[in-house]
């Protein structure tokens, strides 16, 4: 099967795939919209350990300053740590452990984030006030008996609206329906047993003679499928889908017979079903012949 024969169940449907890609462009596009917008507000600063005689350090002053903003760092993760926040900023956040974090960053700089989305952004001036205050009360206290002190540079603070522009959105809408739209068709004529490719009908009835006609029925040339038909001894047509019907005199099995007629099913890709072709081949074996219609 080359790359043109897997496409082709879109050209059959192509106005059934251009439709289910339009819908699910606009209900993604719509879901986007409830995406809520997230205001990131980020408190940075970098830690200095002091010099102390009275309790000199094994590790050097960069290397000092590391484990002590690695230490900053986890704070972040201790509840006593965030319901402190929460509490000087007197306010409630759900899940405020997954909206607050701190990570450390070339060894001697601390970044604080705080995420809040829809309603709790009106808080995000509280919280980041209650976390400077917070942290300046640990690092006071820190050093008030620690035997390795250190100081912080003055912090500073951003804040920035996460917002998706409204072109990113339409194209992702576009290309997730563009993808449900291909391939929901060929999961459609899967789930539905039908024949999707030539192959698969090569694959049921093996070493059975086929004629493959480009054209839509009633479309179709039909002194080339003339030929194919007169080409076996006392041909007899059976019909693979329901349209054919519409084109063609077909035989019924009570009166075929089997010791001088030649059945000849008629297919078209997308409509006839995996059924249809194992009882014909149940039935006729393989002394039989099969035209396929791709379109």
């Amino acid at each position: 099967m080359n790359f043109f024969e897997f496409w082709s169940p879109i050209g059959r449907r192509i106005w059934i795939s251009a439709g289910v890609a339009v819908i699910f462009s606009a209900i993604f596009f719509g879901l986007f919209q409830l995406v809520p917008v997230v205001e990131k507000t980020t408190v940075y600063f970098s830690v200095k350990v002091l010099a102390s005689e009275n309790s000199p350090t094994l590790l050097d002053p960069p290397e000092s300053a590391s484990k002590v903003a690695e230490a900053i760092a986890g704070w972040a993760k201790n509840p006593g740590f965030r319901n402190a926040v929460l509490e000087r900023a007197g306010v409630e956040i759900a899940n405020f452990k997954r909206k607050i974090s701190a990570r450390k960053q070339n060894r001697m700089n601390v970044f604080w984030t705080v995420k809040l989305a829809d309603r709790e952004r009106v808080n995000s001036e509280k919280i980041s006030s209650a976390l400077i205050e917070i942290l300046d009360e640990k690092i006071a206290e820190w050093n008030k008996n620690s035997a390795f002190p250190f100081e912080i540079s003055n912090k500073s603070m951003s804040r920035e609206l996460r917002i998706f522009p409204k072109s990113w959105l339409a194209g992702i809408s576009i290309f997730l329906g563009i993808f449900f739209g291909i391939f929901g068709v060929i999961l459609f004529e899967s789930a539905t047993g039908r024949v999707s490719w030539i192959w698969q009908v090569r694959r049921v009835l093996k070493r059975t003679p086929l004629l493959r006609i480009g054209a839509k029925i009633g479309r179709h040339d039909k002194k080339v499928l003339q030929n194919f038909i007169v080409s076996f001894e006392n041909p007899r047509l059976f019909s693979g889908f329901p349209e054919a019907e519409k084109h063609f005199a077909f035989s019924n099995f009570d009166d075929f017979d089997f010791e001088s007629e030649t059945p000849i099913l008629i297919v078209k890709l997308g409509e006839t079903k995996f059924r249809d072709l194992e009882n014909f081949r149940a039935v006729f074996g393989r002394s039989a012949g099969v035209v396929v219609f791709e379109k």
